[in-house]
């Protein structure tokens, strides 16, 4: 998780309980509603100390970000360590993430309130798109392991990229809309037979 760099080991410890108070601020809350008020409140210290940490709402949220994403890489990433073909990566991978994304509905919906906050605040926009280049790095990642094993696309690897990371975008705002209903779960298992043919 992304904390301020130099802190001792109270400080990070500090640090830490901040994001995860924002967290459950963004989830409740929303953007709008996340105040470094509220995040105080909620993490059971004063305002001021928010603010030693982080500097300002903006900086505490560009620190947010990357700290949604790498719960989301790790879990792929520990998943499909070992897998060494194209249809148990996609399977398994696809459900780690799945996952990583359904576990907890509140980091979903702070992670899609930051994202669409970040296209209009000239601040965010640079974390939330480093945050999402980290999700393309790992399916770029996957990519380049299936083809060194010999592995074809039928698609250039960008544009697989591309679809990917809004596929399971759409299906996630879907399933927060919905939760979990049949016809999701046949889009679902449509959506990972169509990345293993492309990648077949």
């Amino acid at each position: 998780m992304s904390t301020p760099t130099h802190l001792t080991a109270k400080g990070d410890a500090r640090a830490r309980l901040i994001i995860e108070a924002t967290l459950r601020c963004l989830a409740t809350d929303g953007y709008a509603g996340a105040s470094i008020q509220r995040i105080a409140d909620e993490a059971g210290i004063p305002k001021r100390s928010v603010l030693y940490y982080y500097g300002s709402r903006d900086q505490l949220f560009a620190h947010v970000i990357p700290a949604i994403v790498a719960r989301f890489v790790d879990q792929v990433q520990e998943a499909v360590a070992g897998l060494d073909n194209a249809p148990a990566v996609v399977d398994i991978g696809f459900h780690a993430l799945w996952d990583a994304l359904t576990q907890d509905r509140g980091l979903m919906i702070a992670w899609f309130g930051l994202q669409t906050e970040a296209i209009t605040n000239p601040e965010l926009q640079p974390v939330a798109d480093a945050a999402t280049g980290r999700l393309r790095g790992l399916f770029a990642q996957l990519i380049t392991e299936h083809q060194a094993r010999g592995g074809a696309l039928r698609i250039p690897s960008a544009t697989l990229q591309t679809l990917v990371l809004a596929g399971i975008q759409g299906l996630a705002l879907e399933w927060l809309a919905r939760g979990t209903t049949p016809d999701l779960e046949r889009s679902i298992a449509e959506f990972q037979a169509w990345v293993v043919h492309v990648a077949s």
